[in-house]
């Protein structure tokens, strides 16, 4: 991650603290037939979503955001990925922030 990651900064949702670290981070990429939006019963969302990847010694969880360049997203699913008793990586999946204010 040193070498081949972006720098992102992370802010901590529970403390506000900021944390600059070094993380893939990527939209997920699917196929697209249409925009990249789904009707719910409040209006159109954007259905589209990146996946972080960062290092096991910073933890990130749902709520947390995320910058990275022009980019500006909220995490909505993050998981420890380890063996035994030691966190490998971080999985997260994030979105836009301002799709999450809405």
């Amino acid at each position: 991650m040193e070498t081949c990651g972006q720098s992102v900064t992370l802010t901590r949702l529970e403390t506000g603290d900021t944390v600059p670290l070094r993380a893939f981070l990527q939209p997920i990429l699917k196929r697209r037939e249409a925009l990249p939006a789904v009707p719910t019963p409040l209006g159109a969302v954007s259905s589209q979503r990146w996946l972080y990847i960062g290092s096991g010694r910073q933890e990130i969880s749902p709520g947390d955001r995320a910058a990275c360049g022009a980019e500006r997203l909220v995490v909505q699913e993050a998981r420890a990925v380890g063996w035994q008793d030691e966190t490998f990586y971080q999985w997260a999946v994030l979105r836009p922030e301002k799709e999450a204010a809405e």
